[in-house]
């Protein structure tokens, strides 16, 4: 697995009401921060805006790709329907991670300190995601209406992101009802630990904003650990979208559809999906099931 899908998972495992940790919490050149109501889609740890539900379509911030055709903004009963809140500085572990001696000293001043930090293993795969400062908290408080929007409109959305080549399918498009936004960070990916395997981050290694670094392993393991910190420094803007939260869909059989835990097939493109229901699902769905029918 690569490191950002291992991070994302393994949170997403031990921590679900927070969503999915995303591995790269900058928006990058090309987005503007993370909000409620963004359609978009996670790719490589980040998440990318299409459009925006909540806004109208010429808005400003739908200039590069517009809208898809015949878009109707959505207009929630409740006229402030975001509750927000605050997170204070803490630190997720997944399942099997514990720290053995030191702490994620995540440095938000400007001049960054040598980080020390051991940690235990009993679990092949594992991830921790610091939060050194508190971070801002934003949720819609009328789930049932954008749950019922998704479905509504994600054949139009879905023929939006065929037309500009996106390279995503139906079920990678999520509806953002949720997010935790931050100025600072330090994730940590663990791939292919032994059980019982310890690893030390080793001296002098410092927040340096966006470039990836192997730490120095003691114990067994197959596969380098991944570290990564967030931008540092003092008056940042609350940028860094570390959370997100919303719903996808997923097509079920009518008879699949009657376990409501059970992900269907994507939709056929040629019309092949009579049959199918549409569902809105949350992310993470940790309860997933699958279930396979054998010929006989």
């Amino acid at each position: 697995m690569a490191h950002y899908d291992t991070f994302r998972d393994q949170l997403a495992i031990a921590h679900p009401a927070f969503g999915y940790a995303l591995w790269e919490p900058d928006p990058g050149e090309h987005n503007s921060p993370v909000e409620v109501g963004d359609v978009g889609y996670i790719r490589q740890g980040r998440f990318h805006r299409i459009f925006n539900a909540l806004l109208p379509a010429n808005h400003s911030s739908h200039k590069d790709l517009g809208v898809p055709e015949g878009h109707e903004p959505l207009r929630p009963r409740m006229q402030d329907h975001i509750n927000r809140g605050t997170l204070s500085p803490n630190t997720f572990y997944s399942y099997g991670v514990t720290v053995v001696s030191g702490g994620l000293e995540v440095i938000a001043a400007e001049t960054a300190n040598s980080v020390q930090d051991s940690f235990s293993f009993t679990r092949k795969y594992g991830a921790v995601l610091s939060l050194p400062v508190t971070s801002r908290r934003e949720d819609t408080l009328v789930l049932g209406h954008f749950r019922k929007w998704i479905i509504t409109h994600i054949d139009s959305w879905f023929a939006f992101a065929q037309k500009h080549r996106l390279g995503i399918e139906m079920e990678d498009i999520i509806l953002v009802t949720g997010c935790h936004r931050a100025t600072s960070w330090t994730h940590v990916a663990f791939n292919e630990v032994h059980a019982d395997a310890q690893r030390t981050s080793g001296p002098q290694i410092t927040g340096n904003l966006g470039d990836p670094a192997n730490w120095p392993v003691s114990g067994q393991h197959s596969q380098g650990t991944v570290l990564r910190h967030g931008p540092s420094g003092e008056n940042l803007p609350e940028n860094q979208c570390v959370f997100v939260r919303g719903y996808r869909v997923a097509r079920t059989s009518e008879i699949l559809s009657r376990v409501r835990r059970v992900v269907g097939p994507t939709a056929d493109p040629s019309g092949g999906d009579r049959g199918l229901n549409t569902e809105a699902v949350p992310i993470p769905r940790v309860t997933e099931v699958r279930l396979v029918f054998l010929a006989s």
